[in-house]
């Protein structure tokens, strides 16, 4: 199937899922950075160190919560999405915050983009685009000692549901995903010209297994250990 066709799936997913959200949305003040399935859980925006006048990009940033603490720390961010109505979430929420949100393929953005000093990912582009494709393009518009972070759902965790998606109201979509252990995401990581720095699996609040995997790299260069 033609990578395309993946796209439209997601984009199509994803905008139904915000269209069940969108009444209810309003201006936001910003909280922590999520980075896995169970709010509270996990580590925060403690990972990306200080970020004042670095120059951030979410890929696949949905309603743009995890981009508001980043921009009132100092970052200057950008906010990418594939489906319309979850950028249209997202200026709801924060259009009184100096983010800019793009509705565009990750691929597509990646192209024609400035260089960045921090790329990530929350369940966004990373997993649900090609790793060959989209990890590439991304170690290329990294700056030199520039960083990728990105959380993806474990396998395990996934299970059946890996092709679907449930939402609000009861109704199941289907997704593209692509998934894989650690192994698999640090081999795609160093292939894209990135130094892996770590993959790190999250165990659920309940300890019954693995939710999820946050993978850190980086790309070669200054400021970096390569």
């Amino acid at each position: 199937m033609h990578t395309s066709i993946f796209t439209a799936i997601n984009r199509h997913a994803w905008d139904r899922q915000a269209r069940l959200a969108l009444p209810h949305d309003r201006p936001m003040v910003p909280g922590p950075v999520e980075w896995t399935q169970y709010p509270g859980h996990g580590p925060g925006a403690e990972l990306f160190g200080n970020v004042t006048g670095l120059t951030v990009a979410e890929l696949g940033c949905g309603n743009g919560d995890n981009l508001a603490p980043l921009t009132v720390s100092g970052a200057d961010c950008v906010g990418v999405d594939a489906a319309p109505l979850q950028i249209t979430r997202a200026r709801t929420r924060w259009g009184h915050l100096p983010i800019r949100f793009h509705c565009a393929d990750a691929r597509v953005f990646l192209a024609r983009t400035r260089p960045l000093d921090i790329c990530f990912s929350i369940f966004g582009a990373v997993g649900l685009c090609p790793p060959d494709q989209l990890l590439p393009l991304i170690s290329r518009h990294l700056r030199p000692g520039g960083r990728l972070l990105f959380s993806v759902p474990h396998p395990g965790w996934l299970g059946p549901r890996r092709a679907v998606m449930r939402l609000a109201d009861g109704s199941r979509v289907p997704v593209a995903r692509w998934t894989s252990g650690p192994g698999g995401w640090k081999a795609a990581v160093t292939a894209s010209g990135l130094r892996c720095l770590g993959v790190d699996p999250i165990g659920t609040p309940t300890g019954g297994g693995v939710c999820c995997l946050l993978v850190q790299a980086q790309k070669p260069g200054r400021g970096s250990d390569a």
